[in-house]
């Protein structure tokens, strides 16, 4: 663990090994060659905008950088998939999340056999939660390389021409 501390702290750029030097952990971290520590403490100062921007901004650029992520043509599903979750991470560290849009919420819970005024506080979260794994997921597949995955994006479309996607 050591030995990775070294490697890891020599490949640090001087501002950052600034920043960790002035963190009240870092003595006992180094002592230690406490690796993952360390790894925790570059995450955080990597992804710290708070301090470096106005936290509107910040979010402003990780929510659009997040939507502009998408598989290159030779990388793997898992890879992208890391991507694709990482800048969902960058977004929530941030103190932000995506919106829930009011008509994704609206179909759920029409699937369930509810309407927004009839249902439970519970039933229209859950429904958020449902519309919101949705939105990501097909966030993940039309960012997917369009070479490899191409026609199944476009079945998917035409799915949706056959099966309204909006059944209210």
């Amino acid at each position: 663990m050591k030995t990775l501390f070294s490697i890891v702290w020599g490949q640090v750029s001087d501002i950052l090994r600034h920043r960790i030097q002035a963190l009240a952990d870092f003595k006992r971290m180094n002592s230690e060659g406490d690796s993952l520590a360390l790894l925790a403490a570059l995450w955080d100062q990597a992804f710290n905008f708070q301090s470096q921007k106005d936290q509107a901004q910040a979010l402003q650029e990780a929510v659009k950088r997040f939507y502009l992520i998408s598989q290159g043509r030779n990388e793997s599903c898992q890879v992208y998939m890391d991507r694709y979750e990482n800048g969902m991470q960058v977004i929530k560290h941030i103190g932000g999340k995506l919106p829930v849009y009011t008509s994704l919420v609206d179909v759920d819970l029409k699937t369930r056999g509810l309407d927004r005024d009839t249902a439970t506080a519970d039933e229209i979260e859950e429904s958020e939660k449902s519309a919101t794994e949705r939105q990501l997921a097909m966030g993940y597949i039309l960012g997917c390389d369009r070479v490899r995955y191409g026609k199944l994006i476009e079945d998917l479309e035409n799915r949706d021409q056959v099966f309204p996607k909006n059944p209210i």
